[in-house]
């Protein structure tokens, strides 16, 4: 059965080695672009094809090798689909997949945004890709472009009975809003709604894609938005996907409340649910079918490259609990009557050995999302 997966590979970037000539360049005719950096190369911006292995530099290496483990849990199988965020361009998807995941995937795809890091949302795929379209530059109520820094980039696949899988995948707006120095309360507290009031748009937008493209076909259509939402389950900014009647959080759906979460703040000692699968009425009849025939197959959520501070004189490893929050209120989002209490949960459970020796070593602070179909 085929097998989808959503993960944030934290920065995944690559540096390009400075060379004098492009590589693969047998003429030698590119000296005359590595003259316009003063003789040292250049940078091979698209280098599609063989990559030679001294031509990137993979920011992380143990961390993307780690990565590749995490992504075969629990079964040992890669996923058929692939869905990343965080990746650099449509390179560093490559090159991962040839260097870290054993050449796998046939296909990939990633469309340049206009991110100021450039993080980006990408796929590989074992099956076909049939048709894909950019939301880049669409323009939504005010005359913004809410998915101009990172795509909704919207994906058919032909799954092997010769049905079409669309998936909607996101990375959207931060919460991260860093005060200035000398900024009022009203200043910041501006700032803060404005950067929640994006991802709400963000969040209005796909249900409105998802609403239009299957008017009528709602109970056979086979889709999913799936990413880093970048926000809580009960976050009024979400609202429109988490109250979508179209859309089912197959996770919350089929684990329990305390066993959902899927992102690790370490600074703040608090974890949440931050990527998901929401799922459409036929593609989450088929989840349930697959784990009504196999309890094993729940959604599963790889935690063991999580990463955690290795503190005291005694080498404990801290901390051993942590806040599991489904709302969090903020100077621009206050509290609702009827939010689910935070709630302390363990966070002692196994981890790969690189991570437990070093926890820089790590996988991302967000964990790989898998589900069966």
């Amino acid at each position: 059965m085929p097998t989808l997966t959503t993960f944030n590979a934290n920065n995944f970037f690559l540096r390009y080695r400075f060379t004098s000539t492009y590589p693969g360049d047998l003429s030698r005719t590119s000296l005359v672009e590595a003259s316009e950096v003063a003789g040292r190369g250049y940078l091979p911006g698209a280098a599609f094809g063989r990559y030679p292995p001294g031509s990137y530099i993979v920011w992380d290496v143990t961390r993307r090798q780690l990565a590749a483990a995490a992504l075969a849990e629990p079964d040992g199988r890669l996923p058929d689909i692939l869905c990343l965020q965080e990746v650099e361009n449509i390179q560093a998807i490559r090159i991962v997949n040839e260097r870290y995941l054993g050449n796998h995937y046939a296909h990939s795809l990633l469309i340049d945004a206009y991110d100021p890091r450039n993080i980006d949302v990408g796929v590989l795929s074992t099956l076909p890709i049939i048709s894909i379209r950019s939301h880049i530059d669409d323009v939504a109520a005010g005359d913004t472009r809410p998915f101009w820094n990172r795509d909704c980039l919207e994906i058919d696949f032909e799954l092997p009975q010769g049905e079409v899988l669309t998936l909607f995948v996101n990375h959207l707006k931060s919460k991260l809003v860093i005060r200035n120095r000398n900024e009022t309360d009203a200043q910041y507290r501006s700032r803060v709604r404005e950067s929640h009031q994006k991802r709400l748009t963000q969040a209005t937008e796909i249900a409105s894609y998802v609403q239009e493209r299957f008017q009528g076909r709602h109970n056979t259509a086979l889709y999913a938005v799936v990413g880093d939402f970048n926000d809580t389950p009960e976050s009024p900014w979400l609202a429109p996907l988490m109250n979508s009647p179209r859309l089912t959080n197959i996770i919350a759906e089929l684990r329990g409340p305390t066993d959902r979460w899927t992102y690790y703040w370490r600074n703040r000692s608090r974890v949440s649910q931050i990527d998901y699968v929401l799922t459409s009425r036929e593609l989450t009849r088929r989840i349930r079918q697959v784990v009504q025939n196999d309890p094993a197959r729940i959604p599963h959520i790889e935690r063991a490259g999580l990463a955690f501070r290795n503190w005291s004189t005694a080498g404990e490893i801290l901390p051993r609990e942590v806040t599991l929050v489904n709302f969090e209120p903020d100077i621009a989002t206050p509290p609702v009557a009827n939010a689910t209490p935070d709630a302390k949960i363990g966070f002692r459970f196994p981890r790969y050995e690189e991570v437990v020796n070093d926890w820089r070593e790590n996988v991302s602070d967000h964990c790989p999302v898998k589900v069966w179909f």
